[in-house]
């Protein structure tokens, strides 16, 4: 009698197994097939800033890979929100993808009713691109050295304006008027294009952006970077120097380019994009290029960032306290 439950339970046993064999087979064919149409990636910016650049920087190297068109598609807005909310509220099978800033795990302490649920509605992947956050001055209004900038914001307290595109530059910014003690004033633009074209023209004196968006314009001389974020100065530009150099506390920031996808996307369809994506982020070529751009390649697992997204969503919000931000 005991044999025969034994064999009972056995049988059930490996029943069960067969089952879920049967149950996830269709999901690891999917990941493997994946993707076998075309795949959308949205840009929650417009183009000629910084996430549209990296966006067409990897994804037509994603698109040789997957032998398959992937598309680029810019929806600009509400510092990325309404680029996102298309994206959270996508089927979770890999074809509409996002391409975000840190804005993600800002937004929401600046804003306040979010057309989605940020912990629950996004698939963390993988990091493209980590970097910091640079003050870029305007040579057409004498910000050429931060030394210059600051004597500038002293002595006319509560007149010199500075940019600002998505949250994270915004957060940074506000955070380096209180740990800067300045009077300074922000204009909030709705990408780091329409920005960039005002500092070189001379409209705004200064403004937060990544160091990769302002890279060619400090190279050629229509801009000039400030100071960063990093905690060491760059290679690429080793006379910026670091906030930390200035005496400005606490202001060692670190910023990215991510991707997500919907909520809900099976592991193996996430790691299958994953083990692509740091593919192409660990070519040579990448590498040398995001270098340039005075950032490093990400492509760390999605566990891993899916943790950085948690602990960083703490951070920003003691940010946005200090910074007296409210949400709007």
């Amino acid at each position: 009698m005991t044999t025969n439950r034994r064999f009972g339970r056995r049988t059930l046993a490996r029943g069960g197994l067969a089952l879920a064999g049967l149950l996830a087979a269709p999901t690891l064919l999917r990941a493997q097939d994946f993707p076998n149409k075309t795949v959308r990636v949205v840009v929650p910016y417009p183009a000629g800033g910084g996430t549209d650049l990296v966006a067409r920087l990897i994804v037509p190297k994603l698109a040789e890979r997957w032998k398959q068109s992937v598309v680029i598609d810019n929806k600009g807005g509400a510092s990325g929100i309404l680029g996102s909310e298309i994206v959270a509220k996508s089927p979770p099978d890999g074809y509409t993808l996002l391409v975000m800033t840190s804005a993600h795990v800002i937004n929401p302490f600046t804003t306040k009713v979010l057309p989605y649920n940020t912990e629950k509605d996004f698939t963390p992947i993988t990091p493209l691109v980590l970097g910091g956050i640079t003050l870029v001055g305007s040579p057409k209004r004498g910000m050429d050295s931060m030394d210059k900038f600051m004597k500038e914001a002293k002595a006319n307290p509560g007149k010199i304006q500075w940019g600002s595109t998505e949250n994270t530059t915004r957060l940074t910014g506000e955070l380096f008027r209180v740990k800067s003690g300045l009077q300074i004033e922000n204009v909030q633009y709705k990408g780091a294009g329409p920005m960039m074209q005002e500092l070189i023209g001379g409209h705004i004196p200064a403004g937060m952006t990544s160091p990769l968006t302002a890279m060619a314009n400090h190279r050629s001389g229509l801009l000039r970077m400030l100071a960063v974020t990093t905690e060491k100065r760059l290679a690429v530009i080793p006379d910026v120097p670091t906030m930390a150099e200035l005496g400005i506390p606490d202001m060692v920031r670190p910023a990215w380019f991510s991707l997500f996808g919907p909520g809900g996307m099976a592991p193996a369809l996430v790691g299958k994009i994953h083990a692509d994506c740091a593919a192409v982020l660990a070519e040579p070529e990448m590498k040398a290029k995001i270098a340039d751009l005075a950032s490093e390649p990400g492509g760390e697992p999605p566990d891993v960032f899916a943790a950085r997204v948690m602990a960083e969503l703490k951070v920003w919000g003691d940010v946005a306290k200090l910074a007296g931000i409210q949400p709007e």
